[in-house]
C-alpha cells in the first residue's frame, strides 16, 4: 500500500511539473492528460485502501481517492471552463490539504514523534486551495501556473504521508535505542525530583540529605566492585579448569570409580580347591617350562640376535640394479637378434658358360609367347608385395 500511494503522489507531482512547463498552452489542449493522471492517481488510493488488510488505513484515504477520481471525471469531459479553472482545482487542493490534516492526526495515534512532518504541506494546500477560491486574488496569474502548483503540492504531500501511514515495525536495535532513551530520561526526571526535594529543605537538613546519598552512592559502587570481581574470579576459575589436562573427579566418582575396581580385583581371583594330604605326594610334577612360565619359541625369540637397526651407515652402496634384488638383465638387441628370422635366400640354379652363351645368341623376336609368360609370372613371383595371392 506504500507502494501504491508513492506512485500517487509521483504521478501528481510529475503532471504538476508538465503543466509548468507548458503553462502558455490552451487548458482544453492539456485537460485530457490532467484528467488521465488525476484519475490513475484516484485509482491508486483507492487501491492502497483496499489491500491494507490488516494494517487498515484511515477512511479518509479513500475519500480522498474517490474525490480525485470525481474531479478527474468532471475534467475529462470538458465541464470545466477557463474561467472556473482556479476554482475547480483550487476547491480540489483546499479539500485534499484538509484530509491530509486528518490523516495526520490520524497518524499521531501510533506514532507520536513523526506525525508532525505531515502537517506543514497539508496547512500549505489547504491554504493554497483557498486562495486559488478567490478570483479577485488570482485573476492576474497565469491559470495553468496555479494547476501546476496545486497538482505538485498535493502530490508532494501524499508522498510525506506514504512515509509515516502506517506503524512502523521496530527492529531489535530501535528498540534497544528506545529502551536506553527512556532510561535516560527516567534518571533525568529523577534526579530532577531530588532536586526540588532538596531546594524545599533547609540548609542542615539539606546537608544531612546530601551526606546520605553520597553514603548509599559509594556504598553502591563498593558492592558493584565487589560482584565485579567474583564474576571475575568465576569466569578465571571456569577458564582454568578448561586449561587444566588433569581430569576434575568430585567424591562421588571417585567412590565409584574406587568400587568397580574393587569388584574387577575380586572377580580375577581364581578358587583354590584344598587337597586331602594323601593326595598331595602323587601330585606329578609341573616341568621346568611350565614352572618358568616361558614355551621353547618363547626362549628362542628371546636367544635370537637383534635386528640390525637401519641408519644411513647399514644401508648398501652399490646401485640399485646391481644388487640381488635387481639382477642384470642381457641386452635386449642380443634377444631381438635371436628370436628374429633371417629371409631366406632365393634359389636360383646356376647356368653354365655354352647355356649363357646360347642365350647370348638367341634373337629377342624369336622367343615363343610362352616364354614371356613363364618369364613375367617369374618376376612377379619374386617381386610383388602381393603375390601369390590368398586363397579363400
Amino acid at each position: 500500500m506504500k507502494v501504491l500511494t508513492v506512485m500517487s503522489g509521483v504521478i501528481i507531482s510529475a503532471t504538476g511539473a508538465w503543466c509548468l512547463a507548458y503553462y502558455r498552452s490552451a487548458f482544453s489542449s492539456i485537460a485530457f492528460i490532467l484528467a488521465i493522471a488525476m484519475i490513475l492517481s484516484a485509482l491508486f488510493l483507492i487501491g492502497a485502501y483496499l489491500v491494507s488488510g490488516k494494517k487498515r488505513l484511515p477512511e479518509t484515504v479513500l475519500v480522498e481517492g474517490m474525490l480525485t477520481l470525481l474531479f478527474g471525471f468532471v475534467t475529462l469531459n470538458n465541464e470545466v471552463t477557463d474561467t472556473a479553472i482556479s476554482m475547480f482545482f483550487g476547491a480540489w487542493l483546499a479539500t485534499a490539504g484538509l484530509i491530509r490534516f486528518t490523516q495526520g492526526l490520524a497518524v499521531s495515534r501510533f506514532d507520536p514523534r513523526n506525525w508532525a512532518k505531515i502537517l506543514p504541506l497539508s496547512i500549505l494546500s489547504a491554504i493554497f486551495g483557498f486562495i486559488m477560491l478567490m478570483h479577485s486574488l488570482v485573476s492576474a496569474t497565469n491559470q495553468l501556473t496555479l494547476v501546476g502548483g496545486a497538482l505538485i503540492l498535493n502530490g508532494l504531500s501524499q508522498l510525506v504521508y506514504a512515509m509515516y501511514m502506517v506503524r512502523h515495525e521496530n527492529l531489535p536495535q530501535v528498540e534497544q535505542a528506545r529502551e536506553r532513551v527512556e532510561a535516560k530520561q527516567a534518571a533525568a526526571e529523577a534526579k530532577r525530583k531530588e532536586r526540588d526535594e532538596l531546594r524545599q529543605l533547609t540548609r542542615s537538613e539539606r546537608e544531612a540529605r546530601k551526606k546520605e546519598l553520597r553514603d548509599a552512592a559509594a556504598a553502591e559502587a563498593e558492592n558493584r566492585k565487589r560482584l565485579d570481581r567474583i564474576e571475575k574470579q568465576k569466569r578465571k576459575a571456569a577458564r582454568e579448569a578448561l586449561l587444566d589436562p588433569t581430569i576434575q573427579l568430585s567424591a562421588a566418582d571417585m567412590a565409584m570409580i574406587a568400587g568397580a575396581a574393587t569388584e574387577a580385583a575380586a572377580g580375577t581371583e581364581e578358587p583354590v580347591s584344598e587337597l586331602p594330604e594323601e593326595f598331595g605326594s602323587e601330585l606329578p610334577a609341573e616341568p621346568e617350562e611350565a614352572a618358568s612360565g616361558l614355551t621353547a619359541e618363547d626362549e628362542a625369540f628371546l636367544m635370537a640376535p637383534p635386528e640390525p637397526e637401519i641408519s644411513w651407515e647399514t644401508l648398501t652402496k652399490e646401485p640399485a640394479w646391481q644388487t640381488p634384488a635387481f639382477p642384470q638383465k642381457p641386452d635386449i638387441t642380443e634377444i631381438l637378434e635371436r628370436e628374429v628370422k633371417k629371409p631366406e635366400p632365393l634359389p636360383f640354379t646356376p647356368l653354365s658358360l655354352e647355356e649363357l652363351i646360347e642365350q647370348e645368341n638367341i634373337i629377342p623376336a624369336q622367343r615363343s609367347e610362352q616364354q614371356k609368360i613363364e618369364e613375367d609370372q617369374r618376376f612377379t613371383e619374386e617381386f610383388s608385395w602381393h603375390w601369390p595371392p590368398k586363397e579363400v
